[in-house]
């Protein structure tokens, strides 16, 4: 028999306590001698029936209970030892059997011990741990290892990352600073991925596909986000479960807070022993030329987790971005006058994108470039001249917006750079989150 028991107090200490007839069923009876075998780097304590010829000083005999006036036999264990042998878990596992109990630390209970003893112990050797997935080109990934390396006291490489498209990932290798010789490369559906290959580590992030959330993307689809890319949260599950990380970091649009995808990862996070918090950033938060509003989840192990995370507003960009384009080929430049008929038609109909963003140079803020930019879609940003002709941002640009480091931007083509920052972060976002959560982690 095998079940699961809460672990209680007596005067401050630790208690395990077992009565009736769970024990008479494998002869535990009242009186019976046993004697106690502790196993504190496991985390275990078993009890053995043992014969009255066997029975020495320090075995134990079960108590004599009385309920109701009927006896009832009863093992009580209340000592210091029972703390430190199971440390800050709650819950335990007893297996029962002919003559035999075994408590041992809970699964779940023992991995957030685990995982909390880990964080600090690396935390203060200065190498802590981090893994991604839908790594994509690797720009939150370097942010994030970037801001833990920012006082040159953590060394946070990433030690496997998993995204499902070669040319992302050969991207990040190439240019993102977390990503080195050493580590392992998951290629694939996060939820195809073999569970074993996510081994453990400290800091886990990962941002879900947006185009189910989003509601652009539900339109142009035609699918909730658990028709379109549900499954993924499966994959997330498994990747917490197997890496155990301590912290975890998750961006997406504003839309996916609510969905049912994220309330059951939330509720999920919260039974495996997180404190879960939600922040929604924006250039607001950062200073950036971009507006992009962003979901953010972490989560951290409860018995590391401050009060609250935040994110203080900062001074807005005030140089026009005329201060960031950069000369380019009369090539670029053009009529489009398709899309000018276009937000005409729209207009005409009443569609809610009718408005082009057409920008002078005179502005600070631009809106969300998104991972088709390349396309030359209406609603996205273009530069216009005084001829009327327009231009999209260049790579460089495209990544100066979102603050991304322009050594991270692809050189393999404009359409695949477009898709990498496009469906990429405002860099500092996720670089001051993970600056936050370091600061308010208490050190020991």
């Amino acid at each position: 028999m095998s079940t699961n028991y809460k672990l209680g107090t007596n005067k401050g200490r630790r208690r395990f306590w077992l009565c009736g007839s769970v024990l008479e069923r494998i002869g535990m009876h009242c009186s019976v001698p046993y004697r106690r075998v502790d196993n504190p780097e496991g985390k275990q304590i078993s009890l053995v029936r043992i014969s009255e010829e066997d029975f020495t000083k320090g075995d134990r005999r079960v108590t004599n209970g009385l309920k109701n006036g009927k006896a009832r036999p009863i093992i009580d264990l209340c000592d210091k030892s029972i703390g430190k042998i199971f440390g800050d878990v709650d819950r335990v596992q007893v297996e029962l059997s002919d003559g035999f109990i075994v408590i041992s630390a809970h699964h779940e209970d023992k991995k957030k011990s685990d995982r909390e003893k880990s964080f600090r112990d690396n935390r203060a050797a200065g190498d802590l741990t981090h893994a991604s997935l839908f790594t994509g080109g690797g720009i939150s990934t370097d942010a994030i290892h970037t801001a833990l390396d920012a006082d040159g006291h953590i060394k946070a490489g990433a030690k496997w990352i998993c995204e499902a498209e070669l040319e992302y990932i050969e991207e990040a290798q190439q240019h993102c600073l977390a990503v080195t010789d050493e580590t392992v490369i998951l290629q694939g559906m996060v939820e195809e991925i073999e569970p074993h290959h996510f081994t453990p580590v400290n800091i886990l992030s990962f941002s879900m596909p947006c185009a189910g959330f989003s509601k652009a993307g539900t339109v142009k689809h035609k699918q909730t986000a658990e028709e379109h890319s549900g499954t993924a949260v499966f994959g997330v599950v498994n990747a917490v479960r197997f890496s155990n990380p301590a912290v975890i970091i998750s961006e997406n649009v504003l839309e996916a807070k609510n969905s049912s995808i994220y309330v059951l990862l939330k509720s999920e996070l919260r039974r495996l022993g997180y404190k879960v918090f939600e922040l929604e950033l924006s250039n607001e938060h950062t200073g950036s030329i971009e507006r992009r509003r962003r979901y953010w989840l972490v989560a951290i192990s409860e018995n590391l987790a401050p009060d609250a995370i935040e994110l203080p507003a900062v001074e807005p960009n005030k140089k026009p971005i005329r201060s960031i384009l950069r000369k380019v080929k009369e090539s670029v430049w053009g009529e489009n006058q398709y899309l000018k008929d276009k937000a005409i038609r729209d207009k005409a109909a009443g569609k809610g994108f009718a408005n082009r963003q057409l920008l002078t140079g005179d502005e600070t803020i631009v809106g969300t470039i998104g991972r088709h930019y390349a396309k030359r879609r209406s609603t996205e940003p273009f530069i216009v001249r005084d001829d009327g002709k327009e231009r999209l941002l260049t790579p460089i640009e495209h990544a100066i917006v979102k603050s991304i480091p322009t050594r991270m931007v692809p050189d393999r083509g404009i359409t695949l750079a477009h898709q990498i920052l496009g469906q990429s972060v405002d860099y500092l976002q996720p670089f001051k989150l993970m600056r936050s959560v370091m600061s308010r982690i208490p050190q020991e």
